[in-house]
């Protein structure tokens, strides 16, 4: 079972980056020769386009006897419309009309999925259902803060997305949700490695909000899975930078747009690609570790807090505005220097106080 598992997880994560790769990567090069972007310039079509074939493929192949509420193909297909109205709502339609499209996916998306045995939180189906909505209309409209560069975007969802995988491994979830999580998964880190060292098209925010929709999706499909809270945690590094854009708006900055408030936007601004993103991997690994002790908690709630106080410092220290030393040996440098940096200044002042007198 475990080596059917991988099988189907890493085909179709394969053939997610592959597909993805040799068919966006002739449109990225053309955009780079005539620098006029359209919309078969955009990711998410491509983005789209191979995930809908691949979950039509996987539900008819993969063995589903493992939900623990019937999968039914209302709440398989129905999201992959919605996701696609939500994109083509932010290429045409005004603010409003997008939002009221967005909200209304994630209401009947919310409102598709079963909860029975498998809820893990001692709350009514219709408190639980409208704290899901909030949730993940949140997460699908805030999702845009994390667009800094592809990298601050695509990392964060690529935790997530292994976080399903993770899950499904150690029989904690369905195996049909981890293999659309893998497709996501080839798909993200093929436009990502073409963007990765010199980004030559950025997310655009309509992107962004249905490539969060659809991971989104299915996080809410473990609704009645059991595994619901270890969901949440593997999400932390979006509540924790949402958290923090608003605090420093609000409090420390005064100005600017949410995600030029984020810690990762102030991160961008000091380290290079390759270390912005090893540390966003970091505090991903720490989360995918905590997510697993949920599975054996007592209650749904500690190792969220646990998880969310963790992530702030962090990501705190990797966006401070200035850095600071952190070991002894960057103390003791950082002295040394101040006391030949304030040496050499009284040496430059007492020899042009001794020039002034002669």
């Amino acid at each position: 079972m475990l080596l059917y598992t991988f099988l189907y997880i890493i085909t179709f994560a394969l053939f997610g980056f592959i597909s993805m790769y040799f068919i966006y990567k002739p449109a990225v090069n053309k955009y780079m020769q005539t620098l006029e972007l359209n919309v078969s310039s955009l990711a998410f079509p491509y983005i789209f386009a191979i995930y809908a074939l691949c979950t039509t493929v996987i539900y008819l192949t993969v063995d589903k006897d493992d939900f623990i509420e019937p999968l039914t193909a209302v709440r398989v297909f129905v999201p992959l419309i919605l996701a696609a109205a939500i994109y083509a709502s932010t290429l045409v339609f005004s603010k409003k009309v997008i939002y009221a499209v967005i909200l209304f996916a994630v209401a009947i998306t919310a409102f598709l999925q079963p909860i029975g045995i498998g809820n893990s939180f001692p709350l009514a189906p219709i408190g639980l259902r409208l704290l899901v909505f909030g949730f993940a209309s949140v997460f699908c409209f805030g999702s845009r803060i994390l667009n800094i560069l592809p990298h601050t975007f695509i990392m964060p969802n690529i935790v997530i997305l292994c976080g399903l995988i993770l899950f499904a491994i150690i029989g904690a979830m369905p195996l049909y949700i981890a293999v659309c999580a893998a497709v996501l998964i080839g798909t993200s880190a093929a436009y990502l490695n073409i963007n990765y060292y010199d980004v030559k098209i950025d997310l655009d925010d309509g992107a962004c909000v249905a490539l969060s929709y659809l991971i989104c999706n299915l996080l809410l499909m473990n609704l009645g899975e059991f595994c619901f809270p270890s969901c949440i945690i593997i999400t932390l590094i979006f509540w924790e930078e949402m958290a923090a854009a608003v605090y420093n708006r609000l409090l420390i900055t005064h100005l600017g747009m949410m995600s030029e408030n984020t810690n990762y936007f102030f991160a961008a601004q000091k380290y290079p690609l390759q270390v912005l993103t090893t540390a966003i991997f970091k505090v991903g690994v720490i989360l995918l570790f905590l997510s697993w002790f949920q599975l054996f908690s007592v209650n749904p709630y500690s190792l969220i807090i646990v998880g969310l106080l963790i992530v702030f410092w962090l990501n705190g220290a990797l966006g401070q505005h200035e850095s600071t030393p952190s070991t002894l040996v960057d103390i003791n440098r950082k002295f040394v220097s101040d006391v030949k940096q304030n040496l050499q200044e009284v040496k430059e002042i007492f020899n042009t106080e001794r020039k002034g007198k002669k």
